[in-house]
């Protein structure tokens, strides 16, 4: 019997995530939407990811497993991308999950509104192993005033800031990706914020449907939450790719907004550097941040009155460490909750 055509490639990028993995697949393979198939890419894991995943590919072949060297989801979605049969593309991690129906209704709204890339929208909770706490708020900051507007990418970075990275909200034309030759970054960290970006740049039909489809998990081991002076050194070194998205970008409104955008980015990087307990540690943090010419861009792009505070103590003498010290603090704890860097 000739096997149908999936409709979409769910991508999920896997690394020791064993703990939850289970409860990530079941709420694909429950998806009302037989026409899939679900590429997940176990990325090296050690902790017996890769048995559950065979262990659920028994039971269901719509599953695609891509079992590989850790290379960093970047490159196992880059890998999975290039394996999508389907004509739609949407993105999962391994500790996320998605609510009932959301492939369906995605992948109708994008189909009907002949869309690049269709925005939705979820909730976050904190996972301490224990107990979930879930966050009041969307995500995003949209809502049903937003829908049914098809706009380029350009007009959402615009309308929310461009503070709507994460790629997993998101269902993709997979032609869109392929003719504008869109990856995820070479980094190890941040690569979404790269990705995000170029879609948004590229893309001339964007929409936004207001559903609750994602449910992205806070806990404490993830790569996201990971604040290792090896992830914040990752993350400054590979700030110059994600400034480069500002040469796609002529026009100055948005290469004005994208570049305060990317200044919150460079200022979250600082607060990681200045609340590190290790003095050792943070000093080669802050060479590396001013090495990177970081404190610089802040200031140059320092477009609201925010980024102007941040510049502001960014930029004293280090004589006064100690107020940088007690200000990053008092930042993290203030925008923890909105901010997973800062978690």
């Amino acid at each position: 019997m000739k096997k149908t055509m999936p409709m979409v490639s769910v991508i999920i990028p896997v690394y020791n995530t064993a703990a939850y993995l289970a409860e990530c697949l079941d709420s694909v393979i429950n998806q009302e939407i037989p026409e899939m198939e679900i590429i997940v890419v176990n990325d090296g894991s050690i902790d017996g990811s890769l048995e559950i995943i065979r262990r659920y590919s028994e039971q269901d072949d719509r599953i695609i497993i891509l079992d590989k060297a850790n290379q960093g989801a970047s490159a196992a979605r880059n890998d999975a991308m290039r394996m999508a049969k389907a004509d739609h593309i949407m993105f999962l991690d391994s500790d996320d999950v998605f609510t009932a129906d959301v492939v369906k209704t995605a992948y109708n709204r994008i189909c009907r509104n002949a869309g690049d890339i269709i925005i939705f929208n979820g909730r976050s909770f904190e996972d301490d192993g224990k107990i979930r706490r879930w966050y009041d708020k969307f995500y995003f900051n949209l809502d049903e005033k937003d829908e049914n507007h098809i706009a380029p990418g350009l007009y959402w970075i615009g309308r929310t800031g461009g503070r709507i990275q994460q790629p997993g909200m998101k269902i993709y034309r997979r032609e869109f990706i392929v003719e504008n030759d869109l990856k995820f970054g070479d980094s190890l960290t941040g690569e979404d914020y790269f990705f995000f970006y170029m879609c948004m740049i590229r893309a001339q039909r964007v929409g936004y449907m207001h559903f609750e489809g994602y449910c992205r998990r806070y806990r404490h081991a993830s790569l996201e939450t990971d604040k290792s002076i090896h992830g914040t050194q990752e993350r400054i070194r590979s700030f110059g790719q994600i400034l480069s998205t500002l040469n796609f970008v002529k026009d100055e409104k948005y290469r004005r907004i994208i570049g305060g955008q990317h200044a919150y980015y460079a200022s979250v990087l600082w607060v990681r550097c200045m609340i590190r307990q290790d003095t050792s540690e943070r000093n080669v943090l802050l060479k590396e941040f001013c090495s990177a010419r970081l404190k610089e861009f802040i200031r140059k792009n320092r477009n609201d009155w925010k980024l102007r505070v941040l510049s502001f103590f960014i930029s004293l003498p280090e004589s006064l460490l100690w107020l940088q010290i007690i200000f990053a603090r008092a930042v993290r704890l203030s925008f923890k909750s909105k901010i997973r860097l800062l978690y």
